[in-house]
């Protein structure tokens, strides 16, 4: 396939949100706003996802062990909250969005472009540790599951949390074009402080996690180890690729992107490849511009068998219609 995008358009993608806010103010107050809203909008989809999947993980433990595993699962993330990094003041627990984006869009009216950015900054910040405090929390109900319940039963609640929210948005997700594709996983890890490069050749787009947003920073600021750290998965499981020592939060790319799309369509969803065990380093994301063509040797990261062959060999076409019929897509 030939190339989509040049050299300029793909750096484009990977401009951090305070650069784009910068850039549109000098572009005039439309363009300022209308960036300002999506980089917003952006940020709060993150603390939203999160918040959602640790509702699943709760309703997961009620529904298969019952009212004293949920409330176990409270004081657990109360004794691992010296190791999380839920550090919001009071600015945070008083600020009123509604009120700072009415005064966002004053300022940008006004063509107050330094206050604009300052402002654009504060708002950064507070969107950065409401996405760690709740990021952490996540990770202390995925921590707790492991450490009470075990492997096998982190497997069964990241699959119950993914078909009840990434999942959903697979299907349209593959339907659109790679040269689309592409734009919305940049802005969502850009929406996840995350710092990234997008390459490109003629099979694929590549996203260059320079810097993860996620299981990354958590590393790299000592949330993890013995209790009342977050967890490492030690087993050798597919959780794990099969080596062992992976963060819990990391362990849920092995089921949303590899064991649950290949059940569901053949193929990873997309091809996510993460630093070596609890290692710090850069992760990369391939969007394959037919994913039907995703080289076979990256679903064999995983234990691919345990999919099912017969599964596996429904065609990608055939089965993409059919995942669309068994879940609901959102827009992302």
């Amino acid at each position: 396939m030939a190339l989509e995008m040049t050299r300029e358009e793909l750096d484009a993608l990977a401009v951090p949100p305070r650069e784009q806010f910068g850039r549109a103010l000098e572009a005039g107050a439309e363009e300022a706003q209308a960036t300002f809203e999506r980089l917003d909008r952006s940020y709060d989809n993150f603390v939203a996802g999160f918040r959602t999947w640790t509702a699943t993980i709760q309703a997961f433990l009620l529904e298969n062990f019952g009212f004293e595993a949920l409330d176990a699962g409270l004081a657990d993330e109360a004794a691992l909250a010296p190791a999380l990094r839920l550090g919001l003041g009071a600015e945070d627990l008083e600020a009123d969005p509604d009120a700072e984006r009415e005064r966002m869009r004053r300022l940008i009216e006004s063509g107050d472009r330094s206050a604009a950015q300052a402002l654009f900054e504060r708002i950064e910040a507070r969107h950065r540790r409401r996405h760690d405090a709740w990021h952490d929390r996540l990770s202390s109900w995925l921590s707790h599951v492991y450490r009470r319940h075990g492997v096998e039963q982190l497997e069964r609640c990241i699959r119950y949390s993914g078909e009840r929210t990434l999942l959903g948005w697979m299907p349209r997700d593959l339907e659109r074009p790679a040269a689309v594709r592409v734009r919305q996983w940049a802005a969502m890890a850009l929406g996840n402080f995350s710092r990234i490069r997008v390459d490109e050749d003629e099979e694929k787009f590549t996203l260059t996690y320079q810097e993860c947003g996620s299981c990354g920073r958590q590393l790299r600021d000592g949330c993890y180890g013995p209790p009342p750290k977050l967890a490492i998965v030690e087993e050798a499981h597919p959780l794990t690729w099969g080596r062992g020592s992976v963060p819990v939060y990391r362990t849920h790319v092995a089921v949303m992107h590899y064991l649950l799309p290949l059940e569901k369509i053949g193929v990873p969803w997309p091809v996510i490849l993460c630093p070596e065990r609890d290692e710090v380093g850069e992760c990369r994301l391939l969007l394959f511009k037919n994913p039907e063509r995703t080289p076979p040797e990256y679903a064999r990261r995983v234990e691919a068998d345990r999919t099912g062959d017969a599964r596996r060999a429904v065609p990608y076409s055939a089965a993409l219609r059919g995942a669309g019929d068994r879940t609901e897509g959102d827009d992302r």
